[in-house]
């Protein structure tokens, strides 16, 4: 009986100590949560507050900023959270209604129309996880017509964490056969309204994994993780950058500023172009960074940096708010 007494009176305290910290959550008012916004050296994103000791992944901003959606896992499972931004001040982070979908959901990335999300679904198929990449729309605060992308996109193999361009262009990865690698990276033209067969980005793939891929929306660079040798940790960031000719560069690293002895992945831009976000796990937890976008300018090789080409990078970092 104390024994059943001292585990209620632990958990109450538990329970105690959550509610607790909700109620310690300060009033963030304004755009990007209320943050001070980074220059070019990446800065934790709110720490203990979305950065904390729990492992984060894929972050997004959407609907004008109005819109904040961030991973968190607890006890090894994915859990999706949002956050809400009304009359300037941001409501207290909340579960999304489909966050156990199927197995449950997992790494998502918000399109350049500021509304589209696609993300990470896996569901048990015989003795194994399955991974499909799901499509649903975001009315500020709710969600609506929830869809499985279908083939050629989702095959019997594993699709994850798909960026779309404004033309419609879809990026991703997959382990589907016929890659060079463990994971490949491929991308699939948007015509009449339905997605081609996807083509391997041979010119980026390795024997080794690549993906996490984020397309710029005008498709000028592309930004992915890799665990190819050479790197500083176990998976890397890496840019490319379209050339004169309309082919994907040599693959750059995005240095030291950004990758660790440890795991960078999850990258993406915000839609006003002002940001750069990724993971890290440099402090020994996944945590999620931001940095001042012009990273990706300083990145560019300089025989493409000032050309007709690249003008609408270059052109993309004036200093404005969402909804602001």
């Amino acid at each position: 009986m104390k024994k059943l007494v001292f585990i209620v009176n632990l958990l109450l305290l538990v329970v105690t100590g959550i509610i607790a910290q909700e109620l310690d959550l300060p009033k963030l008012i304004g755009p990007y949560l209320g943050q001070e916004p980074p220059g070019i050296t990446p800065e934790l994103f709110m720490p203990g507050i979305i950065s904390t000791e729990a492992p984060e992944g894929s972050s997004g901003f959407a609907c004008n900023g109005t819109v904040f959606l961030f991973q968190r896992f607890i006890d090894a499972e994915c859990h999706t959270f949002i956050m809400t931004r009304t009359d300037n001040i941001w409501s207290k982070p909340e579960l999304i209604p489909f966050w156990r979908q199927l197995i449950h959901n997992g790494d998502f990335v918000i399109f350049p129309d500021d509304k589209t999300m696609f993300y990470q679904v896996k569901q048990q198929v015989a003795d194994r996880l399955d991974s499909d990449i799901w499509s649903v729309t975001l009315d500020k605060g709710s969600f609506d017509r929830q869809c499985a992308l279908q083939a050629p996109i989702n095959t019997p193999y594993n699709e994850s964490y798909a960026s779309r361009s404004r033309k419609g262009n879809l990026y991703f990865f997959s382990q589907r056969p016929g890659g060079l690698g463990q994971s490949d990276l491929y991308m699939s033209e948007y015509k009449n309204g339905v997605y081609t067969d996807p083509i391997n980005l041979e010119i980026l793939n390795t024997s080794f994994h690549e993906w996490d891929p984020y397309i710029a929306p005008d498709e000028s660079y592309i930004v992915f993780c890799s665990t190819k040798p050479g790197g500083k940790g176990m998976d890397d960031l890496y840019i490319s950058f379209k050339n004169k000719d309309n082919q994907w560069g040599e693959p750059i690293t995005m240095g030291n500023m950004i990758n660790s002895t440890g795991s960078e992945n999850r990258p993406y831009v915000t839609n006003d172009s002002q940001f750069f976000f990724f993971t890290s796990s440099k402090r020994g937890n996944r945590d999620i960074y931001w940095v001042d976008a012009k990273i990706i300018e300083e990145l560019m090789p300089k025989e493409l940096k000032y050309s007709n080409h690249n003008k609408s990078i270059l052109s993309n970092h004036a200093p404005v708010h969402p909804g602001k």
